[in-house]
């Protein structure tokens, strides 16, 4: 049982531990997470601008440099990455 305990206590500190090196690391801001959050629920460059006052372009720009940042080749790998992270 002690083990099991050290364990997960353990696991819980490496993914915090992680989680912080990707924000600082990497500088996501509030906006990346919530580009990353509208992607996660499937929504389209179009309805992620109408829901953020932006062009459809502007935001395929914006999740551009998202995937930069985060090494992502493509939106969807970006919040695989997000997830592994505890991001999302």
């Amino acid at each position: 049982m002690l083990a099991r305990a050290l364990a997960m206590e353990l696991h819980h500190w490496i993914a915090k531990s992680m989680r912080e090196e990707l924000l600082q690391g990497v500088h996501l801001t509030e906006a990346d997470l919530h580009l990353l959050r509208h992607e996660a629920a499937g929504h389209s460059s179009k309805v992620i601008g109408a829901a953020m006052n932006l062009e459809a372009k502007t935001i395929d720009c914006r999740f551009q440099r998202l995937n930069a940042k985060l090494g992502a080749p493509d939106r969807r790998s970006a919040v695989r990455i997000a997830r592994l992270y505890g991001l999302l």
